[in-house]
C-alpha cells in the first residue's frame, strides 16, 4: 500500500496520523484533570486554551479530524509538556492567610481615626496662647505694670517675641513718678569715631590683647516708637503704659532676630552666675553653648560667652593688682 502512495499523499497521511495522536493526548490529560478531586479551576488544555466536554464523546476546541489543529494558548506557568499543573491551595487555607493579613494590616479608615485621637489629645495638653503675636505689635494703651523692679521683665515678655526691645531714656522720680521708654533703635549713629593708629594694633598683638574693633555697625536708625508709664498715685507702685503721640506707636524698621537684640540673648541672673562659675573652672564655650542649648537658651551667641570670659579675667587680674599693691603699701607701713 505503501508503494501505490505518491510522496505528497504520503506527507499528508502523516500530518494526519500526527494530529489524532496529538488530540488524543489532550483528550487523555483532560480526563485526569477531571478525575482530581483537588482541582476546582476551569480545565484547559494542554496548548493553554478552554476544553469542553460535548454531546457525543466530542471535545470542543478542536476541529475535526481531518482539519487543522486549533490554535494553542501560552503555556500554563509551571505546568509540564504532558502532566497537569500544580493544584491550587485548599479555599480554607485562603481564607486563614486573609485574616492573617487583615489583622495584621489595620484599616486604613482606623489608622486615621487613631492619628485624628492623638492628635486631639496633644492638642488638649497643649495650652493655646492668650493671644496671638503680631511683629512689632506695640503694648495696648493702659497696660498695667504691678511694679517697678518688674518693669523691664514685663515690657522684655511683650516685646522681645515680637522683635523688638524698649530701654530707658528717661524718668521722673519727683512727686507721680514717671519712666519714658524708647525703641533700642531709636537716635542715631555716631558716625564721628577718629580712626585708630596702626600702632595701637601692634601693640594690642605684643600685649595679648584684643586688637580694637573698626568695623562695627550700628543698629540705630531713627525709630520714634516710644512711651510712658506713668504712676498711678504717689508711692502706689502701680504703673500704666501711656503713647504722647500717635505717631509714637509705629516702628520704622522690620522685627529683629533673636540673635541681633542683645535683650533676647540677656540670661537670668541665676543661669548668668552659674556660667560665670563654669567659666572661672575653665570649661570650654562650646560645652557652656551646648548646655544651655539643653536648657532652652538657644539665643546665646559664642561671642556673648568670650566676651564675658575676657571680662571676668580683667576683673581677676584687677583683684590681684590692688591685692598686691595692698601688701606693698603694708610693707612699706611696717618697716617706717
Amino acid at each position: 500500500m505503501a508503494n501505490s502512495l505518491t510522496p505528497s499523499q504520503f506527507s499528508t497521511l502523516f500530518s494526519s496520523l500526527t494530529a489524532i495522536d496529538r488530540r488524543l493526548s489532550r483528550i487523555e490529560a483532560v480526563l485526569k484533570i477531571g478525575q482530581n478531586p483537588n482541582f476546582g479551576g476551569a480545565a484547559t488544555s494542554g496548548g493553554g486554551g478552554p476544553i469542553q466536554q460535548v454531546p457525543g464523546g466530542g471535545v470542543s476546541g478542536v476541529s475535526g479530524v481531518g482539519g487543522a489543529p486549533a490554535p494553542a494558548g501560552p503555556p500554563a506557568p509551571g505546568a509540564g509538556a504532558g502532566g497537569p499543573p500544580p493544584p491550587p491551595p485548599p479555599p480554607q487555607s485562603l481564607s486563614q492567610g486573609g485574616q492573617q493579613q487583615q489583622q495584621q494590616q489595620p484599616h486604613p479608615t482606623q489608622q486615621q481615626q487613631q492619628q485624628q485621637l492623638a492628635y486631639q489629645q496633644h492638642a488638649l495638653t497643649q495650652q493655646p496662647p492668650q493671644q496671638p503675636i503680631i511683629p512689632l505689635e506695640p503694648p495696648p494703651p493702659n497696660f498695667t505694670i504691678s511694679s517697678r523692679a518688674a518693669m523691664q521683665a514685663t515690657l522684655d515678655a511683650w516685646t522681645l517675641p515680637r522683635g523688638y526691645s524698649m530701654r530707658i531714656a528717661g524718668a521722673k522720680v519727683t512727686g507721680k513718678r514717671k519712666v519714658r521708654w524708647v525703641c533700642f533703635r531709636g537716635g542715631e549713629a555716631r558716625h564721628h569715631r577718629p580712626p585708630v593708629d596702626p600702632s595701637v594694633f601692634v601693640k594690642a598683638k605684643e600685649e595679648g590683647r584684643r586688637k580694637p574693633t573698626t568695623d562695627r555697625t550700628s543698629k540705630k536708625c531713627g525709630c520714634l516708637f516710644k512711651f510712658e508709664v506713668i504712676e498711678t498715685a504717689r508711692d502706689s507702685d502701680v504703673w500704666v503704659l501711656h503713647y504722647p503721640n500717635e505717631e509714637h506707636k509705629v516702628h520704622n524698621h522690620g522685627p529683629s532676630t533673636d540673635t541681633s537684640d542683645p535683650r533676647a540673648r540677656k540670661l537670668p541672673d541665676f543661669v548668668s552666675a552659674e556660667v560665670d562659675g563654669w567659666l572661672k573652672e575653665g570649661r570650654l564655650v562650646s560645652q557652656i553653648q551646648e548646655e544651655l542649648k539643653k536648657r532652652g537658651y538657644v539665643n546665646v551667641l559664642n561671642t556673648d560667652l568670650y566676651n564675658r570670659k575676657r571680662l571676668l579675667k580683667k576683673e581677676e587680674n584687677q583683684q590681684q593688682g590692688n591685692n598686691t599693691q595692698g601688701i606693698g603699701q603694708g610693707q612699706q607701713q611696717v618697716v617706717g
